[in-house]
């Protein structure tokens, strides 16, 4: 179900698609569910779901395209690969939501909670100050290449530290050992590199595993006064001057930086937005 549902998606080096897979699931499907029922027992991930072909995709509104950062790259994964993470995908955000494992004002790739939820909720505590007479300051922050960023070793690490079951962190330390790539642009294809970090963009469970890695930055100070969707973080500082609520969010950023600096993720200054909230004129 997990495979099969991975839609009309462009297939891997391996060139099998859904359409394929389809048509002989009735023959196949047993030994795949066998297959996957094994890999995450074992908390292995075949070498062959780790290689991808990346294509790329310029970014909208970017009118220099001569910097690498104009452009976002696509991981095309085995789709038979894809069914296996989606469905570790499906049990990490269960757990996420049930256990309470992720902030709750944490989102994106979890069920039942959208950026509009988050929208509603930050408006709701600006309303809310407003009630008691007093100001809000909001920071925006974005990690600069967010799963790019991820260290195999520490996301273990992180699982661990969070409790989850051994053979899921062995799997997601599979999922992320020996990976390789290709790039192709056009009519021009390269030859396959080994990758040494990162999530690939593309895999239906690297969004759940991003939110679990950079979770930490949730139990910070203010946790209440802190939102993420995927890479985005906001920070909202209620007081009584803006004078005292830029101070506060001044010293949460810093705060965020030291943590970004232990970990290997930055956040980039040119999409930082601070914003004031009073009603005084």
């Amino acid at each position: 179900d997990a495979t099969l549902r991975t839609g009309n998606t462009s297939p891997g080096a391996d060139n099998i698609t859904v359409k394929l897979l389809t048509a002989v699931w009735h023959i196949i499907g047993t030994h795949v569910r066998r297959l996957f029922e094994g890999c995450l027992a074992m908390g292995h991930h075949p070498k062959p779901f780790r290689a991808a072909e990346v294509v790329m995709i310029a970014k909208p509104g970017r009118r220099d395209l001569t910097t690498p950062r104009a452009w976002r790259p696509i991981s095309l994964l085995s789709c038979l690969g894809k069914g296996l993470e989606r469905l570790v995908a499906r049990r990490l955000a269960w757990a996420c939501i049930h256990h309470g494992v992720l902030h709750p004002q944490q989102a994106g790739a979890l069920p039942k909670r959208s950026a509009t939820d988050l929208v509603a909720a930050l408006v709701h505590d600006i309303e809310e100050a407003f009630a008691r007479k007093k100001v809000a300051t909001l920071v925006t922050m974005d990690i600069q290449g967010a799963f790019d960023t991820v260290l195999r070793n520490r996301l273990i690490l992180r699982l661990r530290e969070q409790g989850w079951p051994e053979h899921l962190a062995r799997w997601a330390g599979s999922f992320m050992d020996d990976r390789s790539a290709c790039v192709r642009y056009q009519d021009t294809i390269t030859p396959l590199s080994p990758l040494q970090c990162g999530l690939p963009q593309g895999s239906p469970v690297s969004p759940i595993l991003f939110l679990l890695y950079t979770e930490p930055i949730y139990r910070l100070s203010n946790p209440q006064g802190r939102f993420g969707y995927a890479d985005d973080t906001a920070i909202l500082c209620v007081g009584d001057t803006v004078e005292e609520t830029a101070a506060a969010a001044s010293r949460s950023v810093e705060e965020m930086v030291r943590w970004g600096a232990a970990n290997g993720v930055s956040f980039d200054p040119k999409k930082t937005e601070v914003m004031h909230f009073s009603r005084s004129k």
